[in-house]
């Protein structure tokens, strides 16, 4: 195919397919393209990935309604839902959902699977494998009540890890104590260390300025080398933190090489719960860790689960919440928050996708002219070219 007069990276380009690869990228009118089909305007981007979401609890929202909105009845009604689940109605509805993703131009999943459910474990490592070389599924080990609340938790957790899990996660704020939950996040990290694993923390997930997880990541991960190999998804209390003691542990976080998922679909809806007006968003300071040179992710996080009752699985909805709710509306900061979608997203599983000559020809092509247009209007890509495949 070839690409006449579109956008990409603010330059405007013309882009041609050879075979499996991108056979040319050049100024408007200097890329030879006669007798290929072509498409004019628009914009070109990598694929998008994924960092955060629940296949495991994907479209179980119908079965058991979050009536208070809160994260703890979220969780105590998967619980409800959990030992009923079977193996063929874990994988229909986690298939369902990568397919509304991979029409979004998703090609990369980390979904989080709870290590309480050794059915949806199996389950979701069975699909990652009948997925390779279509979209590549991530599986984290998430202890979705935690590991020392009571007994034969940390096991299961311990077992998903050794049946092959990704990553290796945990929920240090849903421990009983602050002690226990900077006690998880070490085990985590050992856990890490024993498998060679990433990992994946659902971290400080609450409105309480005294939920002080996140320094212990960072420095565990400063002091263990982890850097680049550690995420921490909603860290929505350091909204709530006292700005100077937020401006350290933003430092921390630039320091240790942590990368910061936010969820704003979820974390505007389940955050707040406990205020009287005026209600905080809730969602994490990512202008603040921007600034700070702190890695920054966006994940839909819930697709009609027990938490989150909507969510389409386009990226582009988390990312256009993201716009608003954290003041993200200037030119420079939209562009950044949808580049986010297929750079610094794809960071969880390695290396961020390049387009340009001689590299395979993998990429979405919007009839958005340019990407505020296309955080606007939410559109699907238009066409989305795999490998030299349409």
């Amino acid at each position: 195919m070839f690409f006449r007069d579109v956008n990409l990276d603010g330059r405007r380009v013309d882009l041609r397919v050879d075979g499996d690869l991108i056979g040319a990228i050049g100024e408007v009118g200097s890329v030879d393209g006669r007798g290929l089909p072509a498409l004019q305007g628009g914009m070109i981007t990598a694929p998008t990935a994924e960092p955060h979401v629940h296949l495991d609890a994907a479209l179980l929202g119908v079965r058991a309604p979050n009536h208070s909105g809160t994260l703890r009845e979220g969780i105590r009604n998967w619980a409800a839902l959990r030992d009923g689940l079977t193996r063929q109605d874990v994988l229909d509805r986690a298939r369902t959902v990568v397919g509304w993703y991979r029409r979004h131009g998703t090609l990369r999943i980390r979904t989080h699977v709870d290590t309480g459910c050794p059915v949806a474990v199996h389950a979701l490592l069975e699909l990652r494998e009948a997925l390779a070389g279509e979209v590549e599924l991530q599986v984290v080990a998430f202890p979705q009540e935690g590991i020392l609340r009571r007994p034969g938790l940390r096991e299961g957790w311990e077992d998903a890890v050794a049946c092959g899990c990704d990553a290796v996660g945990a929920i240090p704020h849903f421990e009983r104590t602050t002690e226990e939950g900077w006690q998880s996040v070490r085990l985590a990290y050992d856990l890490a260390e024993k498998y060679r694993k990433k990992v994946d923390f659902h971290c400080d997930e609450t409105d309480d300025p005294g939920s002080r997880n996140l320094e212990v990541v960072c420095a565990e991960a400063i002091d263990r080398g982890f850097g680049g190999r550690v995420v921490a998804g909603h860290c929505t209390a350091l909204h709530s933190y006292p700005n100077p003691y937020a401006a350290k542990v933003c430092e921390l976080v630039a320091t240790s090489g942590v990368q910061v998922v936010a969820n704003p679909l979820d974390n505007v809806v389940l955050q707040g719960r406990y205020d009287a007006y005026p209600k905080r968003r809730g969602v994490t300071r990512v202008d603040a860790l921007w600034a700070a040179g702190a890695t920054v992710g966006i994940g839909h996080d819930s697709v009609i689960d027990p938490w989150y009752p909507l969510g389409t699985a386009n990226l582009l909805d988390a990312a256009y919440m993201l716009v608003h709710v954290a003041h993200l509306t200037s030119t420079d900061e939209m562009g950044r928050v949808f580049r986010t979608l297929s750079e610094e997203n794809h960071l969880p599983f390695g290396d961020v996708p390049r387009i340009a000559a001689g590299e395979k020809a993998t990429f979405l092509w919007y009839a958005a002219a340019d990407p505020i247009e296309a955080l606007r209007t939410r559109e699907q890509p238009r066409v989305y070219v795999r490998g030299g495949q349409i």
